[in-house]
C-alpha cells in the first residue's frame, strides 16, 4: 500500500493507461484483479436454486429451472464451461419465458451476472437474455 505511480503524457491506441495496484484500465479496456481469480461458482449456483422457491413459477416451470440448475452443477463439477453454460442459459430462457426474470431481484440477476463473467465467452448467452 502507499505506492504512487505517475505517468506523464502516456497514452494507448484507444487513449491512457493508469496502472498501478489493484484495479488496472487502459484506455476503454478494464480489468478488476479480482477477475482474475478462476473459481468454480458454487456459491451463485446454490443462490440460483434457493432463489427458485421465491419466484412465482408454475410447478412446471420450477421443475424446469430446477433441473437446468441440477445440470448446470454437474457440468460445473466436471470443469465443463460449456456445459455449465448451457444449463444456465436454459435456466435463464425459464424464468424470461415466464416472466419472473424481470421482477426476479438483484441477488438473482447479481448471481447469472457473476456467472456468465466466469464462462466468459460462453457466458454471452446468458448476458444477453438479463
Amino acid at each position: 500500500m502507499g505506492d504512487n505511480f505517475r505517468f506523464r503524457d502516456v497514452t494507448g491506441g484507444a487513449g491512457g493507461v493508469n496502472i498501478g495496484r489493484g484495479n488496472i484500465s487502459a484506455g476503454r479496456d478494464y480489468q478488476d484483479n479480482r477477475s482474475w481469480q478462476i473459481t468454480v461458482p458454487d456459491r451463485d449456483l446454490e443462490l440460483l436454486t434457493a432463489a427458485i422457491e421465491e419466484l412465482r413459477l408454475t410447478a412446471g416451470e420450477r421443475q424446469q429451472a430446477a433441473q437446468a440448475l441440477h445440470g448446470a452443477k454437474d457440468a460445473a463439477a466436471a470443469g465443463d464451461r460449456a456445459g455449465v453454460g448451457g444449463h444456465v442459459r436454459r435456466f435463464t430462457e425459464v424464468l424470461k419465458d415466464a416472466g419472473a426474470l424481470a421482477g426476479a431481484g438483484a441477488t438473482l440477476v447479481d448471481a447469472l451476472t457473476r456467472i456468465g463473467r466466469w464462462l466468459g465467452p460462453v457466458g454471452a448467452a446468458v448476458l444477453a437474455l438479463l
